[in-house]
């Protein structure tokens, strides 16, 4: 055993992919999360822990090492985004520190960087603050695909699947930087393996292949056996629709503050790393097109 490595998010898509990769190399997962019965199927051991609440001793009692994915999504409003997801964080970076935990990765977005305008990136990047002063390294991925990750292009993918005619919330020639599912996961396990070369270093997880948004769409349509018209839509016009559905309760397959995030997403992602990724003999393979 390489010691006992807690991780927030394990149940999720992105963290369940980490987590896996660190059992398989020998380290001892503890799951941190609210929900005992997906922890206990994972195999993981586990502890209660809720983003936004107080950090209980026992949950990093013991722990080498501590790997944040964890976020909630649910939220729209800002003043409850920075109570649960940014405080939350800063919370469980004390609560590491003070249970003596040395090794810690928060895995961020390339959504986050100084001129973020969406309320995601911006929460993202007061965490990497919180995580930065805490002594952590941090990881930026972009939109992470891979086999166990249908889940990432799922409303895309029923979208071309149903529609002849489908709407492109987004510019056709938006560059899109995507994120294989191992390499992120090789990633966390190569920093907390030469502990404490990370320690502070920004690491862009990204191809520098980027894709655009109509190429996408178009290959997950082929993969379908599909051939539809794509229709750009004006994206100011289409995230206030959103917005207003979201204001009145409703759960749209789209988010409005996802649409902002990915218009006004950061141009330059690798430049903004302090360290680069083949330290730990990773580099970022290009997404497949059909």
């Amino acid at each position: 055993m390489r010691g006992i490595c807690a991780i927030t998010g394990a149940s999720g898509y992105v963290g369940g992919c980490v987590a896996s990769r660190l059992a398989d190399a020998g380290w001892e997962v503890r799951a941190l999360g609210r929900s005992r019965s997906e922890q206990e199927r994972s195999g993981f051991t586990q502890a209660h822990f809720e983003l936004g609440e107080r950090v209980s001793p026992q949950a990093l009692a013991g722990a080498d090492a501590l790997v944040h994915l964890a976020y909630d999504s649910s939220l729209y409003r800002w003043i409850d985004i920075e109570r649960v997801n940014v405080e939350g964080s800063r919370r469980l970076f004390a609560a590491a520190r003070e249970a003596g935990v040395d090794r810690i990765v928060y895995v961020s977005s390339i959504a986050a960087f100084p001129t973020a305008s969406s309320l995601y990136g911006r929460a993202k990047l007061a965490g990497e603050q919180a995580a930065s002063a805490a002594g952590a390294a941090i990881v930026r991925p972009g939109r992470v695909w891979g086999p166990r990750g249908a889940v990432t292009f799922g409303p895309l993918q029923r979208v071309v699947e149903r529609l002849p005619i489908v709407p492109l919330p987004v510019p056709r020639e938006l560059e899109l930087y995507l994120t294989h599912e191992d390499d992120l996961a090789a990633l966390v396990e190569g920093v907390l393996d030469r502990w404490p070369a990370g320690s502070g270093k920004l690491y862009v997880a990204v191809s520098p292949d980027w894709i655009e948004f109509g190429e996408l769409l178009r290959s997950l349509a082929l993969k379908a056996g599909k051939r539809p018209r794509l229709v750009e839509l004006p994206w100011r016009p289409f995230r206030l629709g959103l917005r207003i559905l979201e204001d009145i309760g409703a759960k749209p397959s789209f988010r409005s503050d996802g649409i902002l995030s990915l218009v006004t997403g950061d141009k330059q992602p690798l430049a903004r790393a302090t360290d680069q990724t083949d330290r730990y003999g990773v580099s970022f393979r290009p997404y497949t097109l059909t």
